[in-house]
């Protein structure tokens, strides 16, 4: 498999390669057979109750994920400043994360999650030969092969990507009990928008806790995260607290 790429940026006035997202160009034929196999693996994943929704809202159809996200966890810090309560939100950011996730990650998500036997050989083979270029208006680079990452614009890999970060999130989310926003009314102390992953939690040592198990699987991976674009809030007794700092290992 080859694929022509191009690069565009992230952010204005952008000069350094780190500042640019790459688009790949593929066939049409391939897109449509790995749409096909995208759409059957999604609805796998879900009807098996292997993606959890509550959790993941990236990458699911029918599922308006970045705005629920967004409410609810606006919603959570409303709630501990109204009931003064305690909270700890943590906004998590990976560094390339389409360009770095391990093809052996991938295969091992495949294995955990059941996926047949001639489904995992086929995407094995399908990685292990594919390579790309990429072009600007007066360069074009040599062919590289992919030995890492997968491909934006291939239309397998956003389910791909999901399936990774399942067996992350679900190695991590024991480290912590659901955040207590009052009333009865309990949050999971994980949130995820594909690889964009948001700590909530009431105690700051279960905080620090899932922090530091969520750094020890990506650094595992081989992964790791952003600290420039990660934020965190605290909330004490119903207050904004400015002195409680957490810290992401880059």
């Amino acid at each position: 498999m080859s694929a022509d790429g191009v690069y565009i940026p992230k952010e204005q006035n952008s000069t350094e390669i780190n500042q640019f997202r790459p688009i790949s160009l593929l066939n049409v034929e391939g897109k449509i057979f790995f749409s096909v196999m995208a759409s059957r693996l999604t609805k796998y994943l879900t009807e098996n109750g292997y993606i959890n929704t509550s959790v993941q809202k990236g990458g699911i159809p029918g599922v308006s994920g970045c705005l629920e996200h967004a409410t609810m966890i606006w919603e959570a810090i409303q709630r501990a400043k109204s009931e003064k309560l305690n909270l700890d939100v943590i906004w998590l950011d990976l560094a390339n994360a389409y360009g770095s996730v391990p093809h052996q990650m991938i295969q091992l998500a495949l294995r955990m999650y059941h996926v047949p036997e001639d489904i995992q050989v086929m995407l094995d083979d399908y990685f292990s030969v594919f390579r790309m270029r990429f072009s600007t208006n007066s360069y074009t680079t040599d062919w590289i092969n992919l030995e890492i990452g997968i491909a934006m614009g291939c239309t397998i890999s956003p389910i791909l990507f999901v399936m990774a970060m399942e067996v992350i999130l679900k190695a991590g989310e024991d480290s912590a009990g659901p955040a207590n926003l009052g009333g009865g009314c309990y949050m999971p102390p994980l949130k995820a928008f594909m690889d964009d992953t948001t700590i909530i939690c009431s105690k700051e040592d279960e905080t620090r806790r899932m922090l530091e198990r969520l750094g020890v699987l990506i650094a595992w991976c081989k992964m790791k995260f952003k600290p420039k674009k990660s934020r965190s809030l605290s909330v004490r007794k119903g207050k904004i607290d400015a002195t409680t700092i957490f810290t992401v290992a880059s």
